[in-house]
């Protein structure tokens, strides 16, 4: 897919005229350079155009302190799901060139979060990918410690970056209004925004690689223990046996570990397992990258991955993995090893 680069304001909104009088869902009239008219179904509104190529949190914030007579629409090239979080909260109207618009008048009320057209609008500023492999390790330690007061020689080394990427990692967060602060003092500002984006932004699938056993105990316990003697390198359990362990909510279907490689045949006879395509009762876990381990901790003698590591490994799973992730996270001790 080509993208189109928006370099300039100018070029913002004349894409921006061109694509809002596309969309065909509402009726669009600029009034003046920059004033839009919007009408649905009779329902009318007239806004103040404020352009930015790439608002941030704190841009935000100033718009919100804005006096005018007519309400705002602030219009960008591709909003993140953050900054339109951040623009709900503080009544903001907006709307970027990939469809997602979010507006409230008197009487009327547009919502699309995702992008109701393909998304091809870009700025010329290089995107970074904040929740990639060894990048998401940034928002694990950030989660896993939420009021811990960060030097940054002293986050690069707890989680193994560069300082130059660490940089641009920590001015998106700073941008999306994540976290605040400067080379000796970073601290997260915005637990929910930040867990919210990874969340959505996580894919299970691309990240691990999951082969299941079977075997004839079935004491899931029994099973972990038995694990933990035989592996010799890197294990720590996740999913619903590591929620278990911190705040029973629902049955635990299977025992789920994350491990540096798959058991090797002597390890199988050793363990009596049988790989099967389903329904096994072992869970071994291969990461993409072994951040995942980072911040984990030991409960009732069992390795297990930090609390933000086990609330997103079961939100993508089935056996009712979302509802222990939603009671885990509502539970007081959430994130508070």
């Amino acid at each position: 897919m080509i993208n189109n680069i928006v370099k300039t304001e100018t070029e913002l909104k004349d894409w921006f005229r061109k694509i809002f009088l596309s969309i065909g869902t509402f009726k669009v009239d600029f009034r003046k350079e920059n004033t839009v008219g919007v009408d649905i179904d009779g329902k009318k509104c007239v806004f103040d155009l404020i352009f930015r190529l790439n608002p941030s949190a704190r841009d935000i914030e100033h718009l919100g302190n804005r006096l005018t007579k007519k309400p705002g629409l602030l219009v960008s090239v591709k909003l993140s799901h953050s900054i339109i979080e951040h623009c709900r909260r503080l009544n903001i109207n907006c709307a970027d060139l990939n469809g997602r618009i979010w507006i409230r008048g008197k009487r009327l009320l547009i919502d699309k979060n995702e992008p109701i057209l393909q998304e091809t609008f870009v700025t010329d500023k290089s995107e970074i990918s904040f929740f990639h492999r060894k990048s998401s390790r940034l928002s694990r330690a950030l989660l896993s410690n939420p009021e811990r007061v960060w030097k940054q020689d002293e986050l690069a080394l707890n989680i193994g970056l560069s300082q130059g990427l660490l940089s641009r990692l920590l001015s998106h967060a700073s941008t999306q209004g994540w976290v605040e602060g400067k080379r000796g003092d970073w601290k997260l500002i915005d637990f929910n925004g930040l867990l919210e984006a990874w969340a959505k932004a996580d894919d299970w699938n691309k990240r691990v690689t999951i082969r299941q056993y079977s075997l004839l105990e079935n004491d899931l316990k029994v099973i972990a223990s038995r694990l933990v003697d035989t592996t010799k390198g890197k294990l720590s359990f996740t999913q619903w046996f590591a929620a278990n362990l911190r705040f029973p909510y629902t049955e635990t279907p299977v025992v789920s570990a994350y491990r540096e490689s798959f058991p090797d045949d002597s390890e199988q006879t050793e363990l009596g397992l049988r790989k099967v395509s389903d329904g096994g009762n072992l869970w071994i876990i291969v990461p993409n990258d072994e951040g995942v381990f980072q911040f984990s901790n030991k409960t009732d003698g069992f390795p297990i991955v930090s609390d933000v590591q086990i609330y997103l490994d079961l939100l993508q799973v089935g056996l009712r993995g979302p509802d222990q992730a939603a009671e885990l996270k509502k539970w007081k001790g959430f994130c508070k090893i």
